[in-house]
């Protein structure tokens, strides 16, 4: 609650913000929870005759837990694929200080001075954790939680399976949602996973010479990037498939415009994909 009286709360009654780390133990002090709860229920069930209020109880206590861990998924995600670009959350203006504390032993041998506040970079100073108000608001994008956002993600990926499967254009509704949630890191992530390289490959021929949709498929592998592990297995896997379809420039000009996780960047480097042209191939190229 300090943190709250003397940090950026002080000084703007609208602040909003997260500390990714912060939230991130709390997932887990959550997380953990929910299990000593789970496994209490299946240990102790009510004997016949008892009232079975306490335990009733507790389960819907698990439910609740089960239901707040999916909406603090959902703002940890935004919060880590989301940093402030200006490097954190400005602080308001500082607390007012306390009087000066006179040093004890101003007498003989005492300076018989004050203590000043202390010193930045002193070991003992609180330090101003890197806050982002992405996730921290109201807006969470077009889904009200973790749970609602994956399963869209998954029923486009079976929509875009399919319609590979059978030869046919992939449906507007798909691509659709694809622009609205390119910045949404649980339904990219969950899209990726389920389609895996060989869909990502087929998404980008499919899409061909459309400006809007190469950018939705840049700008959704970005946020997908930070939680989904695009390591080089994956990324060659994807170049090798874009080659078979013929698109492999593009897919890789695809891949250069995105806004990588940093890792992902290094797997890219170490492939050899190197910025070179500053704009898209069109469908059909291959290096």
């Amino acid at each position: 609650m300090s943190s709250m009286r003397t940090g950026p709360a002080a000084g703007d009654p609208q602040f909003r913000g997260i500390d990714p780390a912060a939230l991130g133990h709390l997932i887990r002090q959550m997380h953990d929870a929910d299990r000593a709860i789970t496994g209490w229920l299946a240990a102790h069930p009510p004997p016949a005759g008892v009232s079975a209020e306490g335990h009733r109880r507790a389960q819907e206590v698990s439910v609740w837990v089960a239901e707040q861990l999916s909406m603090l998924h959902r703002r940890h995600n935004y919060a880590i694929t989301h940093p402030d670009p200006a490097g954190g959350v400005r602080p308001g203006p500082a607390a007012p200080s306390r009087p000066p504390v006179p040093r004890a032993g101003g007498g003989a041998g005492g300076s018989g001075g004050t203590e000043g506040p202390r010193p930045v970079g002193v070991p003992g100073t609180p330090r101003t954790p890197p806050l982002t108000p992405n996730g921290a608001g109201p807006d969470l994008g077009a889904f009200p939680d973790q749970r609602a956002a994956q399963k869209a993600a998954r029923t486009d990926a079976l929509a875009v399976t399919r319609a590979d499967r059978d030869g046919g254009p992939f449906p507007d509704e798909v691509w659709r949602r694809l622009r609205q949630n390119a910045g949404d890191p649980d339904y990219t992530a969950e899209l990726y996973e389920r389609l895996g390289p060989a869909g990502v490959a087929a998404l980008i021929r499919q899409a061909g010479d459309d400006e809007t949709r190469l950018e939705a498929l840049s700008g959704s592998l970005g946020t997908a990037s930070f939680h989904l592990g695009m390591n080089t297995v994956w990324l060659r896997t994807l170049l090798t498939e874009s080659q078979r379809l013929g698109v492999r420039d593009t897919a890789e000009a695809v891949l250069l415009r995105a806004d990588m996780s940093r890792r992902t960047d290094e797997a890219l480097a170490r492939l050899g994909v190197r910025p070179e042209a500053g704009h898209l191939a069109p469908a059909g190229g291959t290096s």
